[in-house]
């Protein structure tokens, strides 16, 4: 299995899920991950936004392209 890199990351889990639907509209597979444990109980929940190496390049330059 290939390992995804983290290119994002969002303050909150609804933030995190809008960008993972504009990767997943585009083609870039990726996923989303607590990046605390406070996120298990909501509060100060941070996370992660990973794609796979090769489409990094590409997932910032989406996120850049605003």
């Amino acid at each position: 299995m290939n390992e995804f890199v983290t290119v994002e990351h969002a303050g909150n889990e609804a933030i995190a899920e809008l960008i993972k639907q504009r990767f997943d509209s585009a083609g870039i597979p990726c996923f989303i991950a607590p990046t605390n444990l406070a996120a298990v109980s909501g509060a100060g929940a941070g996370y992660a936004i990973s794609v796979p190496p090769g489409q990094a390049d590409d997932a910032r330059a989406l996120l850049s392209a605003d």
